[in-house]
């Protein structure tokens, strides 16, 4: 029994170590203080952080939008431009994968094209003649 808590608990310390997260808050025209976005990514932390912030700076600049107001300036600053996917092609995950195993995108564009994917803001990516892509 001893032997299965051990276990659960190295398991229980993976996932966690495997999970990256982030809030965001904003504030009414009251004062009030609510949940603006709660952002959640699975896999590789080294990447899912890029994700994370690509996603909330994205709520930020929605929430600010809005005329709400928020504590996290910093996140308005973000550029949150993703690179062009190749030529009549749309980014998905095993693409991304591929462009960074070659060493064509960094952990950081990576991350941010990932959280672009699941927010589901990729589409095919249009090329003239003249446009160069990736």
């Amino acid at each position: 029994m001893k032997n299965l808590k051990i276990v659960f608990i190295v398991i229980a310390l993976f996932l966690a170590g495997c999970t990256s997260t982030g809030k965001l808050y904003y504030f009414d025209s009251q004062g009030d203080r609510k949940l603006a976005c709660d952002i959640e990514f699975i896999g590789n932390p080294t990447i899912d952080k890029y994700a994370v912030e690509y996603s909330l700076s994205l709520c930020a600049k929605a929430a600010v939008k809005k005329g709400y107001k928020i504590n996290e300036t910093y996140l308005l600053e973000i550029n949150t431009t993703i690179p062009n996917a190749p030529c009549g092609r749309q980014w998905s995950h095993k693409l991304v994968k591929e462009k960074y195993t070659i060493g064509e995108l960094t952990k950081k564009e990576y991350g941010y094209i990932i959280a672009y994917i699941d927010l589901g803001l990729a589409t095919t990516e249009q090329c003239s003649p003249n446009k160069k892509s990736r």
